[in-house]
């Protein structure tokens, strides 16, 4: 079973159930056929956070609702000097030795902003984003049109297979 670091900010309020999540992280490596030892941590933010995050790592300006950090595929930066500093970052920290996958950061007000706080909704749309976040770090991209195909073939592959 892969090791799943689950943190919230301190002002993040969403009642998620914590074992689906993990339930639905381990199908979808077993689907990527991800080693199942695998680490990966989950941050659920805010808009403020993420904002931060995204300007200083994608050199946008502005709240998104999920960014991945892969230890292993380099995303693109926009802004004109990228920082690397990862050390303001708050992940959850592990005392296992695993194979890192990555790290996620979620922003749940983000999601609640899109959804009129409809929590059946927003739990959805947390998983969706989880599958997506996963799909980077696995070296998925939407940067061109052929990629974007095929990261939303196989997002929807899994979305119908397990059923999110």
């Amino acid at each position: 079973m892969p090791n799943i670091n689950l943190d919230y900010d301190n002002n993040v309020n969403i009642d998620f159930n914590e074992c689906e999540l993990i339930s639905l992280v381990t199908n979808i490596f077993k689907y990527l056929k991800i080693p199942s030892d695998s680490e990966l941590n989950i941050l659920l933010s805010d808009n403020k956070t993420i904002k931060e995050l995204n300007s200083r790592y994608r050199g946008l300006n502005e709240a998104t609702d999920v960014l991945s950090f892969s230890y292993t595929y380099e995303g693109k930066y926009y802004g004109n000097e990228q920082q690397t500093d990862t050390d303001n970052i708050n992940f959850p920290k592990s005392n296992l030795i695993t194979s890192q996958l990555g790290d996620l950061i979620i922003s749940v007000e983000y999601i609640k902003n899109q959804n009129t706080n409809d929590l059946k909704i927003i739990n959805k749309e947390i998983k969706k984003l989880l599958l997506h976040g996963i799909l980077h770090l696995n070296g998925f991209d939407h940067e061109n049109d052929e990629d974007t195909k095929i990261m939303n073939e196989t997002a929807d592959s899994i979305i119908k297979q397990l059923k999110i």
